[in-house]
Order: C-alpha cells, then structure tokens, then sequence
C-alpha cells in the first residue's frame, strides 16, 4: 500500500518509540503514531512521509490498549507535559528500561548490556519540584497562564491543576493569573515579542517546606513598576509560606525562563524574602537560586545519588572528579566517603551556590571550577574515579578526549538522553573501558524521559 497524507488506517501498536510515540507496522513500513500506546488498534491520519517511515496521529480508538487508564489530570488531552499518565505506571517502566537496553545495544555496540532492574518512583504525582508557566495572550488581548498546548510553541492554555506539581504550586499560578488581569498586567505576545508578563517560575523545597516565586518579565516594564511590585506583595500576603518573591528580567526573544538582567530598583530582584530556598537530601542541605540547576525531582535525586554511591564503590582514598556539577550536589552528597572531589561547571553562578552549599555543610575536602568541561578537563589533573552528568547533548568530543587521556579508573556516567549515554559509551569502549552495569531511575513518572546510571571501568 502506498501511503499519502491525510490517507486514514487501521493500526495495531505495537510498541514504543523514545519520545513516546507509539509504533506501527503497515506492509513492512514503520509509522510512528503520535497518542498510541501499545496494544492500541485505532484509527490514523497519515500527517508525514518519509522515505524510511510514515508519522500519524490517532482519530479514533477501534480496541483500547489493555493498559489504557483513565488520566488524573483534567488538562492530559490538550497539554503537551506528561503523555503517558494514561499508560499504566508498570508498563511505563517496562518500556523505559526496554529503551535504554535498546540504545545500548544498538548505538552503543553492547552486544548484552548488563542491565539491574529499574528503580522505580514511590511519589509518582506532585513530585516536581520545579515549574516554569508561561504567558501569552489571544488577538483580543486575554492573557493567559499556564502551560503549552501539545505540539504548539506559541498557544496557552489556563492551568487549573497541574498533577506534577504541588497544590500550592497551582494555587499560585491562578492567583497570580487573576492578578494580572486585576491589575492590568499585559501578557507578552510569543510572536510579536510585545507585552510584559513572560514567565512564572515555582520552585519547591519538597523536603523543607520552602517555596520561591519568580516573576519573569520583558524588559518593556516601564510605567509597571508599582503594579509589579504591589503582585509580589500581594503573594506574599496571600501565601504566608513562600520564602522568595522574585522580578526578573529576560529581555532576549529567547522563549527561556532565565533573567539576563534584573530590575533597577530591585536588590537581587527580590521584592520579598529572599533570593534562594533550601533543600535537604539525606543529611545535606543545598541552596537553589532562580536560574541554577537542581534535579527536578527530590525524592528520586536523593535515590540516584545513593545508586551513584552503590556503583562507584568509594572509599577514603578516592580522588574524583565531578564533571557538570551544578550547584554541588553530588560532590557534596559524596564527600565524605572520598579523599576529595573536584567539580566543574560552566555557570559561574551555579559555582558560587556550590561553594556556599560546601561551607553550610562544612564539607572542606571539595573544590569547584567555572567552565566548559571540554575545556578544562585535562587542566584538573588525575583522577582515579569521575561522575559525568552531562545536558542531553551529551560530551563534546573534546570532553570525551580528555577524559580518555586522564583515564579515570572507574567513570559514573549518569544521563538523561539514552541515546546520547550509549553514543558516549560507544567511545569509551573503543578507548578501552568495559561496561560493568547500567540502570534506569525513574525521576519523571506519566513522561517518556528517562534518566539512568551506567558505570564502566578502565580493563
């Protein structure tokens, strides 16, 4: 059968493609359907044609899957977060770790990855502790709050609840929405780049109770002063428990929730508190700014750090290397089980949140550096054991050189891109390192992401 756009089929899904779409087989061709979940039988519109494969979407389920479920949430058929939160949870973790088997055997080269099963979440609803809302307004000037509809970059629609995030993270944002329009506050248009409001941003200490707001605006702000300033007020009025009220300002056409500028009258941007909250993992307590990065889920980052501690086997002698540290928090997590930790990251700020996260916690035997991995990794000497949490990316080939040249007895490499990990598997296997084990965790529950650790050792 020669398929056309727009062409209508029957479709058995059969399984699940990174990403989440599911996948499909029609006379020897792959369709990747967007909404289909395996054991579906449902009905597809063809949207795309490629040579190797087709794209569709499903119009109607003929035979539900039988581990279809009924979402929680009420935005799951128009909101572009968590696909999966009508897929049974054992499922989702089946399919996962199927995923990163997949990848490491067919980027990655490893004939038969040993893989340990994988960790699944307790807390699989209102475990994040980070989200970032955005503004938009329609032709008729209506602002809007909330999250992007699936598949729109520049459509929002009015969040009520979010189900990954806390109640009061949702109460928030309704509160700040009626503000804005009670207050006259223009929704900064995604297109045209006119308007104020950009960005709310909520981040939570889930295990201190610790709340911060970030208002983040276009740098058209004059004449909005007060009426910015009374909503943060106002806020912190009406939430008793929230620690920081922030103004921000991203005056780039970037559609990114980070300041490049801070308001004038405004030390820090604070209109309220202070500019931080605390989170406490295991007996550690760390610092978290607006910008800086934190995993977004704090009951498992507190579990992957213990599977880091599992993996690599430390002991008082052990001098590592923490590359893509953030703020510090595996560094710190592990320091007192090592000689000593390095780390290194490319935003400065995030430094300065390390060092101060060391001091609070006494630690003395770590130290930070500011700047690309690939470009001072073979600067911060030998090591006989590296942590490597690198963005989805992945290494730099420059990185994955210089840390073939330190030749690290033993590398962690934690990930959040299969793909990528077993890419930069591949090479270190070339190099002379052998995969010992790999697993998942799963730190983002109802969505296709898929974190996990691998651990190899120079043979």
């Amino acid at each position: 059968m020669i398929l056309k756009k727009k062409d209508v089929v029957e479709l058995h899904v059969d399984d699940l493609a990174f990403g989440g779409q599911g996948v499909a087989k029609l006379d020897g061709k792959v369709i990747f359907v967007q909404d289909g979940l395996p054991g579906d039988f449902a009905k597809v519109i063809i949207n795309r044609i490629k040579p190797d494969y087709c794209e569709g979407r499903v119009i109607e389920i003929i035979n539900p899957s039988p581990y279809r479920i009924k979402p929680l949430c009420q935005h799951f058929e128009i909101c572009g977060g968590c696909r999966w939160q009508n897929f049974e949870y054992d499922k989702q973790l089946e399919y996962k770790a199927e995923q990163l088997r997949n990848n490491l055997i067919r980027i990655g080269g490893i004939e038969n990855p040993y893989l340990e099963p994988i960790i699944s979440a307790k807390k699989i609803y209102n475990y994040r502790n980070k989200m970032e809302y955005s503004f938009n307004r329609n032709k008729d000037g209506d602002l809007f709050l909330g999250l992007h509809y699936a598949g729109f970059f520049d459509k929002v629609f009015n969040v009520e609840k979010c189900c990954l995030q806390s109640e009061l993270s949702s109460e928030i944002v309704v509160f700040v929405r009626d503000e804005c329009s009670r207050l006259k506050l223009p929704a900064y248009h995604i297109r045209n780049h006119i308007g104020l409001m950009r960005f709310l941003v909520v981040r939570e200490g889930k295990f201190t109770g610790e709340t911060l707001v970030n208002i983040v605006t276009s740098d058209q702000f004059e004449g909005y002063e007060d009426r910015l300033l009374g909503m943060g007020n106002n806020i912190a009025s009406k939430f008793e428990n929230i620690n920081s009220i922030l103004w921000t300002i991203n005056s780039k056409k970037a559609n990114i929730a980070i300041r490049d500028m801070l308001p004038p009258m405004l030390k820090n941007g604070i209109i309220n508190g202070r500019d931080f909250i605390y989170e406490k993992l295991n007996n550690y307590r760390f610092r978290i700014s607006a910008d800086n990065f934190f995993q977004t889920n704090s009951f498992q980052a507190q579990v992957l750090y213990d599977t880091i501690i599992e993996y690599a086997e430390f002991n008082e002698l052990d001098k590592v290397v923490d590359l893509y540290c953030g703020t510090g928090t595996i560094a710190i997590y592990i320091s007192n089980l090592v000689k000593s930790v390095v780390g290194v990251e490319i935003m400065a700020s995030s430094i300065d949140d390390a060092y101060i996260n060391a001091k609070d916690n006494g630690i003395h035997n770590v130290e930070f550096v500011a700047g690309k991995v690939e470009d001072v990794v073979k600067e911060i000497g030998a090591y006989n054991k590296m942590i490597i949490d690198p963005p989805r990316a992945g290494l730099h080939p420059k990185a994955l050189k210089g840390i073939i040249e330190i030749k690290p007895q033993t590398i962690i490499y934690v990930s959040c891109n299969p793909s990528t990990l077993a890419r930069d598997i591949a090479g270190l296997v070339q190099a002379g390192y052998k995969l010992s084990k790999a697993t998942a965790v799963d730190m983002f529950p109802h969505t296709y992401h898929i974190e996990s650790i691998a651990k190899l050792e120079l043979k």
